[in-house]
């Protein structure tokens, strides 16, 4: 049994130094904690061979690593998107704590960051040598670290830069981010729809296609630039123990992947998500605007418009976008493996929330229900975890700051709204406390227990799903009187919102506005919704 379990052992799950180290020199404690493997994943959802969210799927390595620790199929996002997720996966604090509730809103609240360190901000500060590629954090993570000297993240950050051509520029419409290039050969089936038909369809990042490798810098993705950074540090010594933090951008949109990774998935094979006819009839018309999505008109409309074939293509592309993303984790295990780090290093792979393919007539995430908010985390802690273990068991990504900190034996933040999930690591059976709340703009929230899902939307509307029975949230129970009693006590999880929104243009006026102006015209209502 090594130093992990036995400490584990004396109780509280925190990784006591004291019992672990052998002594209590300050460099021989810090040698002997374990080093910290931090694998994000973006807009990966449970389309995985564990959690068997699509048939045709193929994720080896994923399922390898899984079988190596604890996957957990019912993790959930705080926010279903990018930089409110991370914030909140990095600092444990959920955006009714932090203001941040959007990709465009702020931090309100900036007393807090004096008191509560981001996640490897807090591990440099307790000995840990901190190094980063890929995407791991958002912007907010960034402006907090700008303005925070103490909220330093990295001690060393490969650049998130790709070198584009002129070609793949033109391809991508110009778009502002370099690391999620390449857009597919010849542009967005969106961009070149509305040249070529006069219309100004939004939302040209949703696209799929292969890509040659000679039409790639140095015939490479981002994705395998950054874990070649990753292997190279993995074969270096250090004199202390180190979070080694990297981001995997696919399977993000655009759905792009080398060519050979679209061969695994024949078009004519795939299988598309189906969307219950009348689904909407028992959804709230807030439920309804926020499934329109953030753009208008919706993507629903567009894909339909633009090709029959479109939505086979963006579930193709997903699929190989997902399984391009596997094999560079399997280059990165293999080289934790063949390491001097492989029997000392917590693994802990999370990806920022899940991805909709037309359920609920959504092909984004930004909404509150299974799809968008679900996302696969996997924990390999040595001499802790069992091999194969699989736990159903709702919990949330802002249980793993706490969870690591415990594990390496660093004093607990003063204010999380996560908690250490260790018990669950060890016992499959075994539930969190509270239970999980989700959050999309100000005011609106989900919450994970037991069996249920229960929103309750800003404008007061209520959805309430049977997870066990109804694992697509296709029946609304609200109007149920036999669900009077379960409604009661779920709503007494709902947390209360503190901080208004911080960009008047964001997505929460957007959705109210669209509420405001189908219930004067229900008839502007997309047919699809009603």
């Amino acid at each position: 049994m090594n130093k992990i379990s036995n400490c584990l052992l004396l109780g509280a799950g925190a990784l006591l130094m004291q019992s672990c180290g052998g002594g209590s020199d300050k460099k021989s404690d810090e040698q002997d904690k374990p080093n910290v493997l931090f694998i994000a994943v973006d807009d990966l959802n449970d389309w995985t061979g564990m959690s068997k969210g699509h048939p045709d799927v193929k994720t080896p390595n994923l399922d390898r690593l899984a079988k190596r620790g604890v996957y957990f199929t019912n993790a959930h996002a705080a926010v279903a998107v990018c930089t409110p997720s991370r914030l909140a996966v990095l600092s444990s604090l959920s955006p009714v704590t932090t203001g941040c509730y959007t990709n465009k809103s702020g931090t309100p609240n900036q007393e807090i960051w004096n008191e509560v360190d981001l996640l490897p901000a807090y591990f440099r500060q307790n000995g840990y040598r901190t190094m980063a590629c890929g995407k791991i954090e958002g912007h907010a993570c960034w402006a907090i670290e700008d303005d925070f000297e103490h909220q330093k993240l990295w001690d060393e950050r490969r650049p998130r830069v790709y070198g584009l051509t002129e070609k793949m520029l033109k391809d991508g419409n110009r778009y502002g981010a370099p690391d999620f290039y390449p857009f597919p050969m010849g542009g967005s089936g969106t961009t070149n729809y509305n040249k070529k038909n006069g219309t100004n369809f939004p939302g040209f990042s949703l696209c799929a296609g292969p890509i040659d490798r000679e039409y790639l810098p140095e015939g490479k993705m981002p994705d395998e630039i950054n874990v070649e950074w990753a292997i190279e540090r993995l074969k270096k010594d250090y004199d202390k123990p180190f979070m080694l933090g990297v981001g995997f951008l696919r399977p993000h949109v655009p759905y792009t992947a080398p060519r050979e990774f679209f061969d695994m998935y024949p078009i004519d094979q795939i299988e598309v998500p189906k969307a219950m006819e009348k689904e909407f009839s028992d959804i709230p018309m807030y439920g309804k605007a926020i499934a329109e999505g953030i753009t208008e008109p919706g993507a629903e409309m567009i894909i339909n418009t633009i090709s029959p074939t479109y939505r086979k293509e963006l579930v193709q592309g997903y699929l190989a976008a997902i399984s391009f993303m596997d094999a560079q984790l399997g280059r990165l295990l293999d080289a934790l493996d063949n390491s001097q780090y492989a029997d000392n290093t917590i693994i802990v792979l999370w990806s920022d929330h899940g991805q909709c393919f037309g359920e609920k007539r959504n092909w984004r995430k930004n909404n509150l229900w299974n799809e968008a908010t679900v996302s696969p985390m996997v924990w390999v802690v040595p001499g802790v975890t069992a091999k194969g273990q699989v736990s159903q068991q709702e919990v949330s990504l802002l249980d793993i700051y706490p969870t690591l900190t415990d594990l390496c034996g660093l004093d607990s933040q003063k204010q999380v709204d996560g908690e250490s999930i260790i018990p669950l690591l060890t016992d499959m059976k075994a539930k969190r406390k509270k239970a999980v709340i989700s959050s999309w703009t100000h005011g609106s929230h989900s919450i994970r227990r037991d069996n249920w899902r229960y929103i309750r939307y800003y404008d007061g509307s209520e959805e309430l799903y049977d997870e066990v029975q109804d694992f697509g949230e296709h029946t609304n129970l609200v109007g149920n009187p036999k669900y009077k009693e379960v409604m009661e006590n779920l709503r007494k999880y709902l947390p209360k919102d503190i901080y208004q929104p911080t960009d008047k243009n964001e997505e929460f006026h957007m959705i109210n506005n669209r509420v405001k102006r189908w219930s004067k015209n229900p008839e502007s209502i997309p047919d699809y919704l009603n």
